[in-house]
């Protein structure tokens, strides 16, 4: 009989508490996992030592996922579930697969008709939409901005207007900044433009404005800080 692979959310801050973040099911699902499939080492072995395991947490195996894999290296990570095993998908934040690599291993594991469940759990990119008070009936999400930021801001700003959609986005970090600059100088001035900054932390900040509203008053300090970017031409 074959095995079972789990999609397991994460919270979106390493000190919060799985007890009132995470649904008790995520907690049973933990409970039963032979191995877990993690983004990064640290990342998996801080997951597990939030939970109650059928094993110690130190001696559950940990295998990573990277972003960029190949056939060879899916059906290796799935060999334990042809056997029977129950594993986890866990990114270290959100939900796998959801700007997250995941999506792969998901479409390999179904090839080889390994059962597959989906739990719920927190996300930043869903999050951002309901907060923002933009379009949340019709929305695209795209990942990382493309090197030419500007030229990337423009095409989602045009889309937004054409669709009559929120265009959702997110950077590095560490780039936050420098994007903020470049939508400033890019974008219409009647454009919306939300930044959802440290989702469910205790110092979440969801703010919404227009581009002239925004280049109107100091500059925000959102280096290093996860955020979410959001826009909508007036009318989207």
């Amino acid at each position: 009989m074959k095995g079972e692979l789990t999609l397991l959310p994460n919270l979106l801050g390493k000190e919060l508490d799985t007890t009132l973040w995470l649904a008790p099911i995520v907690h049973q699902a933990v409970a039963t996992l032979d191995g877990l499939i993690a983004e990064s080492h640290p990342g998996g072995r801080r997951y597990l030592y939030k939970f109650k395991t059928k094993r110690p947490p130190n001696d559950i195996p940990i295998a990573l996922l990277p972003k960029k894999v190949t056939p060879a290296d899916l059906d290796f990570l799935l060999e334990p579930l042809l056997k029977g095993e129950h594993w986890g998908l866990v990114s270290d934040a959100g939900l796998p697969s959801l700007a997250d690599p995941g999506a792969e291993l998901i479409l390999r594991a179904k090839s080889k008709r390994i059962t597959i469940r989906a739990l719920p759990g927190p996300s930043s990119i869903t999050a951002a939409l309901l907060l923002s008070g933009l379009n949340a009936n019709r929305f695209s999400f795209h990942g990382y901005l493309a090197r030419e930021r500007d030229a990337h801001l423009r095409n989602l700003e045009e889309r937004s207007r054409a669709d009559k959609a929120t265009q959702l986005f997110i950077e590095a970090p560490y780039r936050n900044e420098e994007t903020l600059k470049v939508a400033l100088t890019t974008l219409s001035k009647t454009t919306l433009l939300c930044i959802a900054t440290n989702l469910t932390l205790p110092n979440e900040q969801v703010t919404t404005q227009t581009i002239r509203q925004w280049q109107q008053q100091p500059f925000p300090a959102l280096n290093d800080q996860p955020s979410v970017f959001l826009l909508q031409t007036p009318g989207g």
